[in-house]
């Protein structure tokens, strides 16, 4: 593991630097030769239930009227059925225009001051955190999470918006349609070899059922293992093109909010931690009204400054790993600050936060 963790180190390592040097020499912020790669490999996963289809379908057209032929037939054919990819829909309760007129013509200027396509629905959530998500459907919502909202103020938050409207300009493979479906593909490779796994709420253990006699558990093992090899292969390059297409969102996001608004909303993502502490202190016995997001927003707007640093000092000891979608966000302030973008294109005043 520590050779791992090394080669993440310096593999995202050289991700930012790479892409500083770019901006240093204004050059534009190439894609990763990986990502053609990525897209290959989507295809092909996503079409192995295809060909697993079309393999049972063929054992029953030329095993009949073999009775047996056609049951294997028929469990290959479900099992091609059970490998393919469900579509992600919105299922969540998603706000437009007609409910927020205001925060729409907000997106709006963000789209077009960052030549992004317009955003469809709004989610709202008790989180502390934000996101962008393109559905089959072609809908593009924002997610917004009230405690952050709430810590944030005007020029954090256009940084914010501007930040996740970006995500729609760079293609980024963690929000791809593609590239999520050849995952879940992936995933359900895996879990077809894997023996199931039942909860023992007495014990609290966890009882992996196995029935597969010696040959059953060496081949389906080594299936298993091989596809679950090829997801950790295939989430490395996905995650490390993404750390790129996040520099962008922050670079592109900064355009519109300025440089300074970028860092200072990413520096809030650091002391995240303030906001669950104050949650923990909070006793609810129901005889008062308690205003929790914005107990818990206030923790970040108004931190106890030894705590803010200490924390502060924590992330810069983060490693530079590539097993996240997000780069170490002192990275990500550092590339904001080489990108320059001091102006804002959009004016805080001219909307009602």
């Amino acid at each position: 593991m520590k050779l791992i963790t090394r080669l993440n180190e310096r593999f995202g390592t050289a991700i930012r630097d790479k892409i500083i040097t770019d901006i240093s020499q204004g050059s534009h912020i190439q894609s990763l030769k990986i990502r053609k790669v990525i897209k290959l490999f989507s295809i092909v996963i996503l079409s192995t239930p295809y060909l697993v289809f079309a393999a049972g379908c063929s054992i029953i057209y030329f095993g009949y009227p073999s009775i047996p032929l056609i049951i294997i037939g028929l469990i290959i054919v479900a099992t091609a059925i059970y490998l393919r990819s469900p579509k992600h829909i919105n299922d969540q309760k998603t706000l437009t225009r007609t409910d927020l007129p205001t925060l729409f013509t907000l997106l709006d200027d963000i789209s077009n001051s960052l030549s992004a396509p317009k955003i469809d629905g709004i989610h709202l959530n008790s989180r502390y955190n934000a996101y962008a998500v393109e559905f089959p459907t072609g809908q593009r919502v924002l997610g917004i999470g009230a405690i952050l909202w709430g810590a944030l103020d005007p020029n954090e938050r256009l940084a914010v918006l501007a930040h996740e409207t970006a995500h729609f300009t760079n293609n980024d493979p963690a929000r791809g349609r593609l590239e999520s479906a050849a995952l879940m593909t992936l995933s359900n490779w895996v879990e077809i070899f894997d023996p199931p796994e039942v909860f023992d709420h007495e014990t609290g253990a966890t009882i992996v059922i196995d029935d597969r006699d010696f040959f059953g558990q060496i081949l389906g093992n080594s299936i298993g293992s091989l596809f679950k090899g090829l997801t950790y292969m295939f989430e490395r390059f996905i995650f490390a093109d993404s750390q790129r297409s996040e520099y962008l969102a922050d670079i592109y996001g900064a355009s519109a909010s300025g440089a300074s608004a970028q860092q200072s909303a990413l520096k809030k993502t650091i002391i995240a931690p303030l906001a669950y502490e104050e949650l923990s202190k909070v006793y609810y016995d129901g005889s008062r009204p308690i205003s929790i997001f914005e107990i818990m927003s206030k923790a970040i707007r108004e931190p106890d400054p030894q705590v803010e640093q200490n924390l502060y000092k924590e992330a810069a000891k983060t490693l530079h790993t590539v097993d996240s979608t997000h780069p170490p966000t002192r990275f990500r302030m550092e590339v904001v600050g080489a990108a320059g973008n001091e102006n804002a294109a959009l004016d805080i005043h001219d909307y009602d936060w």
